[in-house]
């Protein structure tokens, strides 16, 4: 019966002891289910601007780089002047006030064109301003065409003081052939060239003042007319 009894005290005393260590471990579960979760730290400013954008951020248009640029500047091209070459009149006549009427010795004024040794003479004055009778006397050159002249040039046989007028026009008449230069010859070869280069198709040479001669007397010697310019 002894026994029987230490038993039975051994047994509640294990089964007290069994509720002990189930009612504790129940406690330790409960207060782990309810027990609040720990806030989360607040991110900072400069975590959130360091945080890389999601897959639907919309990120602004990408500014292009400036593109360097040179400035291509166009050469102008030279003007290339064609030179002057002979130009060749058809014909040669004495030409006074009146025209070719009443020219100084017109059967042998086309010598300067067909015979330099010979050349033309005007007829002789007792003065260098033709004795009062005339205003002057000259040459017209025909050059079959309009062309542009710029250098005439003649070859005198008189001494220097021949005075001249150069004309250039259309027509052959004085009033249609204005002066383009004039000149003072001063030894025997007299060079006009023009200032600007001009169309014409007559070129005059209208001498205004006549150089002496052996005789006391004043009278020109033209040897040979040269015309330069373009056709």
């Amino acid at each position: 019966m002894i026994t029987a009894r230490r038993r039975a005290g051994l047994a509640a005393a294990l089964g007290v002891v069994a509720l002990a260590v189930l009612g504790y471990a129940a406690f330790e579960f409960s207060g782990q289910v309810t027990a609040p979760r720990a806030a989360s730290s607040p991110v900072s400013h400069q975590q959130a601007a360091a945080k890389p954008p999601g897959p639907n951020t919309t990120q602004p248009p990408a500014t292009p780089a400036p593109v360097a640029t040179t400035a291509v500047t166009a050469t102008p091209k030279a003007t290339v002047t064609p030179r002057a070459q002979t130009l060749v009149p058809v014909s040669a006549v004495a030409f006074g006030p009146q025209g070719t009427a009443d020219g100084d010795n017109p059967q042998i004024a086309a010598r300067v064109l067909t015979d330099p040794a010979m050349g033309w003479v005007s007829q002789w004055y007792a003065t260098p301003s033709f004795g009062d009778l005339k205003q002057g006397t000259g040459l017209l050159l025909d050059l079959g065409r309009t062309a542009t002249v710029t250098t005439v040039t003649l070859t005198l046989g008189s001494p220097p003081g021949t005075a001249l007028e150069l004309r250039l026009g259309a027509a052959p008449d004085l009033t249609a052939l204005p002066v383009v230069t004039t000149a003072t010859a001063t030894r025997d070869q007299l060079s006009l060239p023009l200032a600007s280069p001009a169309k014409a198709r007559y070129v005059l040479l209208w001498f205004t003042r006549l150089p002496p001669d052996d005789a006391g007397t004043y009278q020109l010697f033209v040897h040979q007319v040269a015309i330069q310019g373009h056709p």
